[in-house]
Order: structure tokens, then sequence, then C-alpha cells
């Protein structure tokens, strides 16, 4: 059969940080899901996945990277495959690797694309998050599709736009951060039980260090000890510095704030699904509910507000307003070692 050299999929839902969510992976797979016709809301990749239990911080430097979903779980492609199983699809994964060819991504991507399904990516625009390839020309050298950074003006040089908002990306391969493909055609599985959701939690809350990165509960000290280290927030500091800092800062609020919320409404949706689980449920539910309490009630006010801008860049270097903050981050951090204890009972009482 003859190759096409162009196809596109209309309808598909437009991935975009907003109110409906912050996190691009989850946000891919209920685009891709709905644009399919399965039933997977936000809140269900969220927790599925396994990114809403996410925290990590790495100790080694401030790193803009330490949201990425990826760093869920200690095995980097778990993340993926849980998402895939939210959909109730088997993970077809291509990584690239220094062996793997342009003609190698293209072929996966036409595949998919002629046979009715976007595809995720990680990259194609920025860095190394997740995205939909919604269609190709030129026999896959040029892709279309959504991505949450499209629109900022420090990629506008190599995107263009089709009238429906899908971007297009000729120069996808020569970005380096573009890493992964995963398929969303591939057969079906059964969805997850309830223990695996909690067991996949579980893993994720658990503090630990993997390399470099604090982990799970851990990564509350390692944001806090960050903060509380005056000379990393020189008097002297070069702007730029400041606002690395408060990027960092303000990812880790609006990781817990997103994830830790979503997956507060989905352990409470469990809980009236399995009302022999629900007092665990609920409980664990309460005490997620609690930490975007606190951002959005005692963090926020402390910076002048959630935008990311000269105000809050210039008070989170404020050595007393750090001080606030790390006060603010131990209250967070109580809060998912209960929530960790009653998914643990639960999986001990069910088991």
């Amino acid at each position: 059969m003859e190759k096409r050299d162009n196809a596109i999929l209309y309808g598909v839902p437009k991935v975009a940080y907003g109110q409906d969510g912050c996190t691009p992976l989850p946000m891919c797979i209920h685009s891709c899901a709905k644009y399919l016709g399965l039933c997977v809301d936000y809140a269900r990749a969220m927790t599925e996945s396994g990114a809403a239990f996410r925290f990590v911080w790495n100790t080694a430097c401030w790193d803009g990277g330490n949201v990425d979903a990826i760093f869920t779980f200690d095995d980097p492609v778990k993340v993926f495959y849980c998402g895939m199983r939210a959909m109730e699809r088997e993970l077809k994964f291509m990584a690239r690797t220094p062996e793997t060819k342009k003609e190698d991504f293209t072929d996966f991507i036409r595949r998919e694309i002629d046979a009715g399904n976007p595809v995720i990516a990680l990259g194609i625009i920025g860095p190394p998050e997740a995205c939909v390839i919604t269609g190709y020309r030129d026999g896959g050298n040029v892709l279309m599709g959504w991505n949450v950074f499209q629109e900022y003006l420090e990629y506008q040089a190599c995107v263009r736009f089709e009238k429906n908002g899908y971007f297009i990306a000729e120069d996808w391969w020569e970005n380096p951060d573009t890493t992964a493909l995963i398929a969303t055609g591939t057969g079906s599985l059964p969805p997850l039980t309830p223990i695996e959701v909690l067991r996949n939690a579980a893993e994720a809350l658990r503090g630990r260090m993997c390399g470099t990165y604090a982990k799970g509960i851990l990564a509350y000290d390692a944001w806090r000890n960050a903060l509380l280290c005056d000379r990393d927030f020189p008097a002297d500091a070069v702007f730029s510095l400041l606002v690395e800092r408060m990027m960092c800062h303000g990812d880790a609020m609006d990781s817990l704030s997103d994830g830790r919320c979503y997956a507060a409404k989905y352990l409470r949706r469990l809980a009236e699904q399995h009302p022999a689980m629900a007092p665990g449920l609920n409980a664990a539910a309460g005490e997620l509910d609690g930490i975007p309490a606190i951002i959005w009630r005692d963090m926020i006010p402390v910076l002048g507000g959630w935008e990311r801008g000269e105000e809050q860049t210039r008070r989170l270097a404020r050595a007393e307003n750090r001080r606030l903050l790390a006060r603010q981050i131990e209250r967070m951090k109580v809060h998912d070692e209960r929530a960790y204890g009653y998914i643990c009972e639960l999986l001990d009482d069910h088991l």
C-alpha cells in the first residue's frame, strides 16, 4: 500500500495550561481519550498515571525540570505505562536513542495518524514535556498538533499555526528534547483496579532519593532547605537568577496544587464506588485537599499573587518571606504523610 504524504485529524481537543490542568501528560491523555471516545477525564488521567502524587526536587541544583511527570516513579517509563492504563490501552513506546533515525519516528507517527489515532510525543516544541501530534505533511517532515509551549514567545520563530490553532513544526527532529513517542491506538487492557491505583500512589508518595532527586515526601525537606539557603539568594543577584528560583518554586506549588486537588477528587469518587474502602479513601482525600488550601491561603499571599512576575520574584528573594514559606512547606508535608499513611493502611487491609 502506497504511503500518504499528508494526513490530519481534526477535532482533537486543545492541550494548554489553564484552569483545567497544568500537567501536560495527563492533559494529553485526556485530550486523546476524548477524541477517541474514551471516558477518561483529567482527574482519572492524573491519578491513574500516578502524576497526581508526584513531588520531586533536585538537590543538586535549582532544576526547572523538577515537575516533569517522567520523575513520578523511579522507573521513568512507568508513568507512561500507567497513563496508558488509564486509557485502558497497551503501552507502545518509542524512545529516541543515539541509533534512532528520524525515519523511525516519522514511520511511527504516520502509521498511527493514518489509522485515525493521535500520537503523544515528548518535546517537538520546547522541553521534553508531553504534547499531541494530530497530523503530518511532507511524509512526516512537518508535524501538526497541540503543545503547551506553542504560543510561548521564545518558540515563535520555529512555529506556525493551522487555522484551527494546531501548531505546525518543521524543525521538530532538530530539537534535542524530542525524545519519545507514545501510540494511543493500541490494544485494549482492563482498567486499573483500586488496589493498583493505591499501590502506585504509595510508590510515588514514598519518601526516597533517586540519584540527586528527592522524591515523594522527602522532596518537601529538599524544597524547604533550598529556600532557606541564603547564599542562593545573594543581595547582588542578577534578576535572571532570581527568576530561575521563582520558576522552580512556582512549579513546585503548581504541581502540588494541581496534583493533590485532582487526586482528592478521584479518591472521593472511588469511595462512592467502594463503600468498604470509603473511610480510608475519604480520609486520604481530606489530607490531600489540605495541601492546595495551604498554597492558596497561606503561601500565595506571601508572594503577592499567583503570578511569577517581578513582584513575586522580588518577594521570594526576601529571607523573611522564604522563612514564612518554609513553615508552610512543613505543614504540607504533614498532610502528605498522613495521606500516605491512610493509603498504606488501605493496602494492608484489602490485599
